[in-house]
């Protein structure tokens, strides 16, 4: 039973396009899926494969994919997955987990880099795991930006520039307007729908607003760069959960960091191959998460930052 299965395996492979000698060499394949091959993906995932030697040594293989983001493609690389035999699926952002949540893969699946796994209906609210599934969070909480944003800028409106089609964008537009209206705060949301739309709609911003938030996405990051350029011009402060923005440019970031997810997300690994159950192992919730001001934007724009908000900035941008 067990050679017919490997033979199945290997014609499927051929099917496609992995060599049967691939396939029959490895004894262990942990399967990588993960959308566009972002730079903050590609993070934590090296911190994963650093981590990784420690229990897989030359045992394991390490299979990657990066399709596009868009639904099928995904999913169709989770079935790949399964189809060559991985004993783990370790998926990076919303959208690839999201594919191998609704593929119900019967292989173990980790997850990493994730905004809100409960609030986009991943894990459950109650257990943090999921059939076959659990991970990692890597979000950072919106709420607490837009409370130091609002402590510096004594905001009336804030636009809310976020991807349609982004999983993790729709949330985080859904609790800033929540925020917004606790706070008194009027959240103007800006639907991107082709990446082409962020520069339209940013040139439609009302001219009082206050600033900008620029929602996280695996559609769009090619944008970032033009969005702080234009916002710059016209010295209207960007905050964002993007890694790194604060050095491009951006007012206030608040980011979790990629090598402690890569670290936890390698132990869990070791753990699943070792026979734990993930329905045994509930999702992770970093520690590392950093508050990054960049301070010379606000001496730019004239922001006063209370003493109380610059004493728990992680970092500071001079």
């Amino acid at each position: 039973m067990r050679r017919f299965l490997l033979f199945c395996i290997i014609i499927l492979g051929g099917w496609l396009g992995v060599s049967s000698e691939a396939i029959a060499a490895e004894e262990r394949l942990i399967a990588v899926v993960m959308a566009n091959s972002q730079q903050r993906y590609q993070n934590v995932h090296a911190a994963f494969v650093e981590n990784s030697k420690s229990f897989c040594g030359d045992s394991c293989r390490i299979y990657v994919q990066s399709p596009n983001a868009d639904v099928m493609s995904l999913r169709n690389s989770i079935r790949k997955a399964v189809a060559l035999g991985a004993e783990l699926i370790v998926t990076y952002g919303p959208s690839a987990t999201l594919a191998a949540k609704a593929e119900a893969a019967p292989v173990p699946t980790l997850f990493a880099d994730v905004y809100d796994p409960v609030g986009l209906g991943i894990v459950s609210a109650k257990t943090k795991t999921s059939r076959n599934m659990t991970g990692v969070r890597g979000d950072a909480p919106v709420q607490a930006l837009f409370k130091y944003f609002t402590e510096a800028v004594k905001a009336q409106k804030l636009a809310v520039l976020y991807d349609f089609n982004s999983p993790e964008g729709n949330l985080q537009k859904t609790v800033l307007e929540e925020s917004g209206k606790k706070k008194g705060v009027a959240v103007i949301s800006l639907a991107v729908k082709k990446p082409k739309d962020h520069m339209s709609l940013l040139e439609a911003l009302p001219a009082d607003s206050d600033g900008v938030f620029l929602a996280c996405s695996e559609h769009a990051d090619s944008y970032l760069s033009r969005v702080i350029e234009f916002t710059s011009a016209r010295q209207l402060p960007v905050i964002t959960l993007r890694a790194g923005a604060a050095e491009m440019g951006a007012f206030m970031v608040l980011e979790s960091s990629a090598v402690e997810q890569g670290e936890k997300l390698a132990e869990m690994a070791g753990q699943v191959l070792d026979g734990r159950k993930t329905d045994n192992m509930p999702m992770y919730k970093p520690h590392q998460v950093s508050f990054v001001i960049n301070l010379k934007v606000a001496k730019e724009y004239g922001i006063q930052i209370p003493f109380q908000t610059l004493s728990v900035a992680s970092r500071i941008v001079r």
